[in-house]
């Protein structure tokens, strides 16, 4: 009995070693195959509620891609739905702008807003709520060494550039784990990995939370696009679509105006 049991536990540790390297070779190929969907035109800052009257609400939004809006036709479609939902609950004008580069980790966003570069042209020192889209680029990078703690590290960093340059600000980083339901992601042993290794990087900005003032939002998954729908998903199968943008854009906007 003792024998067959170590021969049971070899075979199975043997099995999770191949599920493993399987998975791992079907994300570096699809590292080297991928292809990502233009940038869109358009602007990425903006007003909402115009037909509101009082002081406006400035609303800084930080990112990566899902800033850029690709995968959608326009530029910043998150962005204008969620600041159309904060202005009609809390019944004030709203004005947004954003930093964001594609393809940007924690410590390039940390470096857009030392520089003072804002994608809209304008001035990144003046905003009340400042939204912080990160983390996916990062765990692109863990095996070059860019594990879940040094993000953290990397993410405190860029909180405090944040409140060096607007001290009463209020600062959100949201944990929306699209990478659970892209259809591109869900191939098999793949989406196990996906989910374990981006679960962790989510999973620090929460930890982070609890010792740095700090709002994190997350969506149940029943609010995110499904893999099915494919009209809230970009070509790329990654992206969401202009409409899936939209939905998560809503969500957030409800989250940001009852904190």
């Amino acid at each position: 009995m003792a024998y067959s049991a170590k021969r049971a536990v070899r075979y199975a540790a043997c099995g999770t070693v191949g599920l493993g390297a399987a998975a791992l070779g079907q994300v570096i190929h699809l590292k080297r195959t991928y292809v990502s969907p233009s940038e869109p035109e358009g602007v990425l800052h903006g007003h909402a509620g115009r037909g509101f009257t009082g002081k406006p609400l400035n609303l800084l939004f930080i990112g990566d891609s899902v800033c850029m809006g690709v995968g959608a036709t326009i530029a910043g479609p998150l962005q204008a739905a969620c600041a159309e939902r904060l202005a009609a609950l809390r019944e004030v004008p709203v004005v947004w702008q954003t930093i964001a580069a594609t393809g940007a980790d924690v410590r390039e966003l940390s470096d857009l807003i030392l520089n003072g570069f804002g994608t809209s042209g304008s001035s990144s020192k003046s905003f009340d709520i400042a939204v912080v889209f990160c983390g996916v680029n990062d765990g692109k990078k863990f095996l070059e060494g860019r594990s879940p703690s040094i993000f953290k590290e990397d993410l405190a960093k860029l909180c405090a550039t944040l409140r060096d340059q607007a001290p009463s600000c209020r600062i959100s980083v949201p944990c929306i784990p699209g990478y659970m339901h892209a259809p591109e992601l869900q191939s098999w042993p793949m989406r196990f990995l996906v989910r374990f290794l981006f679960g962790q990087f989510e999973a620090q900005k929460t930890a982070l939370a609890e010792t740095v003032q700090l709002h994190c939002p997350t969506p149940a998954l029943s609010c995110l696009p499904k893999p099915e729908e494919r009209e809230l998903w970009a070509s790329d199968g990654i992206h969401p679509s202009g409409e899936g943008y939209r939905r998560v854009g809503e969500w957030l906007g409800g989250e940001l105006a009852s904190e």
